[in-house]
């Protein structure tokens, strides 16, 4: 009996996980095979052609942010529904934006910001966009 468990045991052992895994792929016949004339090798080449360009760019808003939070300067958000948020720009990427106001921080995403200007010069009564 002690046999027969110490062997089922090592069975056991054998079948164990031991963290490698395989990749089981199914054959496909040839004409179940996708086929794309832009991809025939390597499935990156798409990435190196240059139908996927990315438009020129000034760079004038990274320009503008990067300013704003590097001086700390206290902005103005309107968003798309009129609402207006005051803060610090803390940071910022191609979508977002987040704020600090006050004790809080607020992201806010780019989309759904009508515009913004400074703080000082809405204060100064300098015309701002309305």
């Amino acid at each position: 009996m002690l046999n027969e468990l110490t062997e089922i045991a090592r069975k056991a052992d054998a079948n164990a996980f031991n963290g490698t895994r395989k990749l089981v792929r199914p054959h496909l016949p040839a004409s179940d095979r996708r086929r794309d004339t832009l991809h025939n090798d390597d499935p990156l080449t798409h990435a190196m052609s240059e139908t996927h360009t990315v438009p020129e760019s000034s760079h004038a808003e990274v320009f503008y942010f990067q300013k704003q939070v590097q001086q700390h300067t206290e902005m103005t958000v309107v968003l798309e529904d009129g609402e207006e948020i005051n803060g610090v720009i803390e940071w910022y990427d191609k979508c977002v934006v987040k704020l600090k106001a006050g004790r809080r921080r607020v992201m806010i995403y780019k989309t759904g910001i009508k515009y913004m200007y400074k703080a000082s010069e809405a204060a100064a009564g300098k015309s701002v966009m309305k």
